[in-house]
């Protein structure tokens, strides 16, 4: 009776080590680990632009189609806002004041997009999770080689929560956004930060101009307007993992604007 006891006892144990196995095993499968990536990728340098594209047999067309994705991103972050008499997103979502309402529109003109599209110039570009990384540049500038070297670095602790921070010069949001197409997930992400630093300034207008004539009114929204035409993409992170079969990319963006 005792043999058969220790027998259980053993067969027990050897199936628990088995199954802690099977689900460490899964869990390390889920999370697919994002290979060497040059440091401008996690921390942007100044005056220049990180484009992304899916990857394909065509070098040329990767390359184009990185860059044309930088110089919108380039464009929408040097956009102002246009205020008006009354308030509005890019959704064309009417936000109301007690007392005035004012127009925020987050648009690139055209005109200025095809103007830093044809300035562009690639600096340097790696090719990881089947997607072209470009870095472009409009300014004759050469990249350190601090910048170019790669590394996988941890996520900073930052990332853990979005947040909008308010400094006594800066506002800083940190978005996360998670998508299957990693294009889709850098570009989202920093549009959801523009869109949460918009509405708190916004609010930050709305309360300001309460008792206030109509020339303050205009006197504060022209300074707004100003505060918001220089956003600049400050750092990035990238993780990625599988989700029911479908691999998921998840973009860490932290931008700010001086205040």
């Amino acid at each position: 009776m005792e043999k058969i006891l220790i027998l259980i006892l053993t067969l027990l144990i050897f199936s628990g080590c088995a199954t802690h196995k099977e689900i460490y095993k899964q869990e390390t499968q889920d999370r697919l680990e994002v290979p060497p990536l040059p440091k401008w990728v996690y921390n942007t340098p100044d005056n220049f632009v990180v484009g992304i594209s899916q990857k394909s047999m065509n070098p040329d067309e990767m390359v184009e189609a990185a860059k044309q994705m930088a110089a919108v991103m380039q464009s929408r972050n040097n956009a102002s806002y246009t205020i008006e008499k009354y308030a509005s997103t890019t959704h064309d979502n009417t936000l109301k004041s007690n007392v005035t309402e004012f127009k925020l529109n987050v648009s690139s003109s055209p005109q200025k997009t095809k103007e830093i599209y044809n300035s562009f110039e690639l600096s340097d570009s790696v090719e990881a999770l089947g997607y072209f990384f470009g870095l472009f540049s409009s300014s004759d500038l050469r990249l350190d080689v601090l910048n170019q070297r790669s590394s996988i670095q941890r996520m900073p602790d930052y990332f853990e929560e979005d947040k909008l921070e308010v400094t006594k010069n800066k506002l800083i949001c940190n978005k996360t956004v998670s998508s299957s197409s990693l294009v889709l997930a850098w570009v989202n992400a920093a549009t959801e930060a523009r869109y949460e630093i918009a509405k708190y300034l916004q609010k930050e207008i709305q309360s300001a101009v309460i008792n206030t004539d109509e020339i303050t009114e205009k006197r504060i929204a022209i300074e707004t307007s100003e505060k918001l035409s220089q956003m600049k993409l400050k750092a990035s992170y990238i993780t990625t993992e599988l989700k029911d079969n479908l691999r998921l990319f998840k973009v860490y963006h932290e931008m700010e604007i001086s205040n």
